[in-house]
């Protein structure tokens, strides 16, 4: 758009409008002047109407010089060139689109249509290819792992058997020896637990005996002083307790056999060296408390001893975080509710009593 240079005083879009009117009226005014001499009161009140009309034209046009200025600065702009603008803008887009339209060729959009077809075949192929060597990857791998897990599962049995005297603990215990061991553990059950989160395998299956195997051997090592030092204070033997702590997450009732182990492996090591410090953890204690509510049967009965006697270890010294997670997690009239058994009746008074203890420490030290 042109724009005129701005000389001297401003002239806007308000004063052009403005000329016009005072124009129409003083022509008006001579018009009326030469016709009628005589005014009434009826016409006075019809002066002052057009008055009111007249100072509200003007503040509407003032109204709208001032956005026209707020866009164009201070500078004239002609109505008449800006529609001018409008319509070559209009022209240029109307040859924009002809001018789009004549350069597809049919004959080169048939051709890169041909191409594409082309393309997508080729890609259906590769697809099709990978997956038949997708699939031959994974039967081999399936064969490794079945073939690792046997390995691993015979090595750990026999280590098993050899760890159920303290004296062979001692030997396993070793700095050379259990460091080797320990991150042995720990790779395995990170990719089991990674791999089987959502659903364990059967019992019967490689992976798990050779899991289950090496949980056992843990629980070995925990059976003796200086092998809860090494899973309570040690780096790798914490690492392995943490690990043991999330198997027991995802392990169901059904696979029992796998639970006590963990079980057990967790309560040994909570009775020494503030072992139970490594527990202080929601989902372990909500575990608990799932665990306790199993109906009794012949499957069920030692989970629910073990999940019991767990649960009292870690009551026996709670500080203001257990506190919080038990208060949040265990549920008392369940706890009450296996005192009527004899087998579980003392363990299950001693929780109780010892959560109600915190409780009214927690409570007055917050009052």
């Amino acid at each position: 758009m042109e724009k005129l240079p701005n000389k001297g005083c401003k002239r806007s879009l308000y004063d052009g409008f403005s000329e016009e009117i005072n124009h129409e009226e003083s022509t008006s005014a001579l018009s009326n002047n030469r016709e009628t001499m005589n005014i009434d009161d009826e016409n006075s009140s019809i002066d002052e109407n057009m008055n009111l009309n007249k100072h509200e034209c003007e503040a509407k046009l003032k109204a709208f010089d001032d956005a026209f200025e707020t866009i164009y600065g201070n500078y004239e702009v002609n109505l008449t060139q800006v529609l001018q603008i409008i319509e070559e803008l209009k022209v240029n887009c109307i040859q924009l689109v002809n001018l789009v339209k004549t350069q597809i060729n049919p004959a080169e959009v048939e051709k890169l249509r041909s191409e594409l077809h082309l393309l997508e075949n080729k890609y259906l192929n590769t697809i099709n290819e990978l997956q038949v060597e997708v699939t031959k990857l994974n039967l081999q791998l399936k064969q490794q792992s079945t073939f690792s897990c046997m390995i691993g599962s015979t090595f750990c049995y026999s280590l098993l058997k050899a760890t159920q005297t303290s004296s062979a603990v001692d030997m396993v215990l070793q700095e050379d020896s259990i460091k080797n061991l320990a991150q042995l553990i720990t790779k395995m059950l990170s990719s089991f637990i990674q791999t089987f989160n959502k659903k364990m395998p059967s019992i019967k299956t490689n992976e798990m005996k050779f899991v289950l195997h090496l949980i056992r051997i843990v629980a070995n090592l925990s059976t003796t002083e200086s092998g809860c030092h090494f899973l309570s204070q040690v780096n790798d033997g914490i690492n392995i307790v943490n690990l043991v702590v999330s198997l027991v997450f995802y392990t169901p009732p059904s696979h029992g056999i796998l639970k006590k182990a963990a079980y057990t492996t967790l309560y040994n090591v909570s009775n020494k060296f503030n072992g139970y410090s490594l527990m202080e953890n929601n989902k372990l204690i909500q575990t608990l408390n799932n665990d306790i509510k199993l109906v009794p049967s012949k499957g069920n009965n030692n989970i629910i001893l073990l999940s019991l006697n767990l649960l009292l270890s870690l009551t026996e010294k709670i500080n203001k975080s257990m506190y919080t997670i038990l208060k949040n997690e265990i549920n008392l009239q369940e706890i009450l509710k296996l005192t009527r058994y004899t087998e579980t009746e003392s363990t299950a008074r001693k929780i109780f009593n010892n959560i109600n203890i915190a409780s009214e420490k927690y409570k007055d030290e917050s009052e």
